[in-house]
C-alpha cells in the first residue's frame, strides 16, 4: 500500500508541453483526439513557487509534503485541482516538415507524428489556490471538523475515499468557508474546457495551454455569482447536448437546477434551464439521464434545524439515516410531456443508498427505467481518518472507505415499485461507457477494479469490462506497485453506425508506486482488455491519482500549436500579472473574456 500512497504527492513542477512516445507498443493511427482529467495535485497549501517578477511574495517557501503539518489538507479531496490534457494524431505542425525538400518523405513524417502525444500538466488558479499561495499557509479550515469525525460522520460516507459524501461547507456562496479546489472534473463541451467541483462555479481553461481564464457562468446561465453548480456533466451524443444540475440545499427544502445545453453551449429552448423542489436536505453529487429523464437519488436525511441556522458544518448538522428509504427522483428533461416522478428504494442491510457514482442509465420497455452505479457499503463507527500519507496500509484504507460494488437500479414507473440487484462486489470505481450510448441501452461498462478479497475494500488497481448481458467480467491487473485511474473510452475515428459498442480504446493513467516513481498512459483494445495495453507511453511524472476526465474527438491541435500556445501561458504568468491581482478571480490579464465569448462565439478565436 505505501506503492498506493505514492499516488498522494504534491505536483511541484507543471509540465508547459512534453512530447511523449510510447516505450510499448505503439500509438494507434485511429485514435485522434484529447484525453483530460481533473484531481487534487497539492495536499501541502500554497506549494506553487510563483514568478520572481511577481511584487507579492510568498510569507512562506513551499514546503514537502509532511513537514508542515499545519499545511496539510485533512482529506485528499481538499487538495487543489490540476488537469492534465494528452493530445493524439494532431502531428507536430508544418514547421516539421519542410515542403520544399523533395527527399522527404510524406507518409513517414505522418507516421513520426502519429507516434508521439503531446502531454501538458497544470494547476487550476483558483482564488482559493492564489490566497493560500500568497500566504503560504492553509486558509481554508472550514471542512476540517467534519473530516476529524472520520467513520462517525454520514456511516462512514461522509469522509469516504477518493469522493466523500460531504464535498463542501454548508454556508452557501463565495465565501471563505467554501473552498472551491475547481478538482472533480474536467469537460469538453461546445469547443470550451471546463473543470467542475461540486458546489462552486467552473473554471474555464484554455484548452490548449491549460491555463486559466477564470470563472465562469456559462454565459449566463448560471445567474448568481453565489450560485452553485454541480460536478457532473451527462452528454446525450443522440440529441447532441449536454447537461448539468445546480444545487441549493435548504435544511426543510432543497431546490435542483437542471441545465441542458446544445452544442454551441446555449440553453436550448424550451426549458433549458428548469428548477425543482425537493423534499428536506437533498445531498446530490452525481447524477444520470434516460431519453427522457434526468435521474437523482436523494439519501434520507436529518436535520438539527436550529444548529443549522447557525453552524453550517455538514458533518455536524446534519445525519444519514440508514433505515428510511432514499428517494430516487426522475426529473423530466427540456421537451418532455412527462411530470416528475419519485419513488423510494427499498432499504437493505448491506448498504446505503447514497454516494452513487452514477454510470448510465435508459428507458427500457414496459416503461421501465435501468439505473446503474457504483455504491459504496457502509464503514464501522469509531475508526479516525489517517494522517498524510493517508493509507500507506490496507488497514488505514479500510477505516477510510468500504467495500464498492457495481449495482443495477429497475424503476417501473408505472407502478412505482424500485428494484436492485449488485452485479458485481470487485471494488468497482469510476464506471463509464462508450458515450454514443450515453442515456440509451448499453452492453459493456469499463471500471476500475480492487485486486485481492472482494469482501475487504481495496484500492482501483486494475482494469474491467463488464458484460450486462452476460454477467462476465474481462479483467486485466497490472503489476503490485501499479494502479489504474479512470478508464476512459476513446472511439475510433474509423468507427460508424455499423460498428460494435466496444469499438474504440480504454484510456487510463498509470500510477508506478515502485522504483520508477512515475506514471504512463496506457491504451487498450476495447474488446480485448485482458489482452493488456497496446502501448504504454511514460509521461515523465509522478501524477496523483486524480478522479473524472474526458475524451473529445473535437479537441485535436498540432503540437507546434500547443508548444507556442504553452509558451504564450507561461510568458503572461511570467509578467506576474496573475500573481499581482490580489483580488482577482482571473488569471492572463486579469480580464473576464469568458462570458463574452459564450454570448458572442468566435469572437476571439
Amino acid at each position: 500500500m505505501k506503492a498506493y500512497a505514492s499516488g498522494y504527492k504534491t505536483v511541484f513542477d507543471e509540465v508547459a508541453c512534453r512530447f511523449c512516445t510510447p516505450y510499448l507498443g505503439s500509438i494507434p493511427t485511429d485514435l485522434k483526439g484529447t484525453y483530460f482529467r481533473a484531481g487534487p495535485a497539492m495536499f501541502s497549501a500554497g506549494s506553487i513557487v510563483p514568478p520572481k517578477t511577481s511584487i507579492i511574495q510568498p510569507k512562506q517557501p513551499p514546503v514537502p509534503d509532511g513537514v508542515d503539518p499545519t499545511r496539510m489538507v485533512r482529506h485528499p479531496f481538499e487538495g487543489d485541482g490540476a488537469v492534465l490534457g494528452i493530445t493524439f494524431g494532431g502531428g507536430n505542425g508544418d514547421a516539421d516538415v519542410d515542403k520544399n525538400d523533395v527527399t522527404t518523405d510524406a507518409t513517414n513524417q505522418q507516421e513520426q507524428q502519429q507516434s508521439q502525444a503531446v502531454f501538458r500538466y497544470r494547476f487550476v488558479r483558483t482564488t482559493a489556490l492564489f490566497n493560500e499561495r500568497k500566504k503560504g499557509e492553509k486558509c481554508y479550515t472550514a471542512m476540517e471538523s467534519t473530516r476529524e469525525m472520520g467513520s462517525d460522520c454520514a456511516l462512514g460516507l461522509g469522509n469516504d475515499w477518493h469522493l466523500p459524501l460531504y464535498r463542501h461547507h454548508l454556508q452557501p456562496g463565495l465565501n471563505k468557508n467554501r473552498k472551491n479546489t475547481s478538482n472533480t472534473r474536467a469537460i469538453y463541451w461546445g469547443k470550451r474546457l471546463l473543470t467542475l467541483w461540486e458546489g462552486g462555479q467552473p473554471y474555464k481553461l484554455d484548452s490548449l495551454a491549460l491555463s486559466t481564464e477564470g470563472r465562469s457562468r456559462l454565459g449566463g446561465a448560471i445567474r448568481r455569482e453565489e450560485d452553485p453548480f454541480g460536478s457532473k456533466i451527462v452528454i446525450d451524443a443522440k440529441k447532441n447536448r449536454a447537461l448539468f444540475y445546480g444545487l441549493d440545499q435548504g435544511a426543510k427544502q432543497s431546490e435542483v437546477t437542471l441545465y441542458e445545453f446544445g452544442a454551441d453551449f446555449r440553453l436550448i429552448g424550451g426549458g433549458g434551464r428548469r428548477e425543482f423542489a425537493l423534499p428536506g436536505f437533498a445531498v446530490l453529487n452525481d447524477f444520470c439521464a434516460t431519453e427522457n429523464y434526468a435521474v437523482f437519488v436523494q439519501p434520507s436525511m436529518g436535520t438539527n434545524a436550529m444548529q443549522f441556522v447557525f453552524n453550517k458544518e455538514p458533518g455536524k448538522v446534519t445525519t444519514l439515516e440508514k433505515d428510511k428509504a432514499a428517494l430516487l427522483h426522475l426529473i423530466p428533461r427540456a421537451g418532455s410531456l412527462n411530470s416528475k416522478l419519485s419513488f423510494p428504494i427499498p432499504v437493505t442491510n448491506d448498504a446505503v443508498d447514497a454516494n452513487l457514482q452514477f454510470v448510465n442509465a435508459y428507458e427500457d420497455a414496459n416503461d421501465v427505467v435501468i439505473v446503474d452505479a457504483i455504491r459504496t457499503e457502509c464503514v464501522g463507527a469509531g475508526k479516525q481518518l489517517p494522517t498524510w500519507p493517508w493509507v500507506d496500509t490496507i488497514e488505514k484504507y479500510g477505516s477510510a472507505c468500504g467495500v464498492r460494488s457495481l449495482c443495477r437500479y429497475k424503476v417501473d414507473t408505472k407502478s412505482g415499485s424500485v428494484s436492485k440487484e449488485c452485479l458485481s462486489r470487485s471494488n468497482c470505481a469510476f464506471g463509464v461507457v462508450n458515450p454514443t450510448v450515453t442515456t440509451q441501452r448499453h452492453r459493456f461498462i469499463y471500471l476500475n477494479i480492487g485486486a485481492g478479497d472482494t469482501n475487504k475494500a481495496s484500492p482501483p488497481q486494475g482494469i474491467g469490462k463488464y458484460d450486462a448481458d452476460t454477467g462476465a467480467m474481462d479483467i486485466w491487473m497490472p503489476l503490485p506497485h501499479e494502479f489504474c485511474g479512470e478508464p476512459m473510452f476513446a472511439p475510433k475515428t474509423t468507427t460508424t453506425s455499423e460498428s460494435s459498442e466496444d469499438d474504440g480504446y480504454i484510456l487510463s493513467i498509470l500510477l508506478d508506486g515502485g522504483e520508477r516513481q512515475t506514471s504512463d498512459l496506457i491504451i487498450f483494445d476495447a474488446k480485448q482488455i485482458s489482452a493488456g495495453p497496446v502501448a504504454r507511453i511514460a509521461l515523465g511524472m509522478m501524477i496523483p491519482h486524480g478522479l473524472y476526465g474526458c475524451f473529445s474527438q473535437d479537441a485535436v491541435w498540432s503540437g507546434d500549436s500547443i508548444s507556442r500556445r504553452a509558451r504564450l501561458a507561461d510568458k503572461v504568468e511570467s509578467r506576474g500579472n496573475m500573481w499581482n491581482e490580489v483580488k482577482s478571480d482571473f488569471s492572463g490579464l486579469g480580464l473576464r473574456l469568458d462570458d463574452i465569448d459564450e454570448v458572442f462565439p468566435g469572437l476571439f478565436g
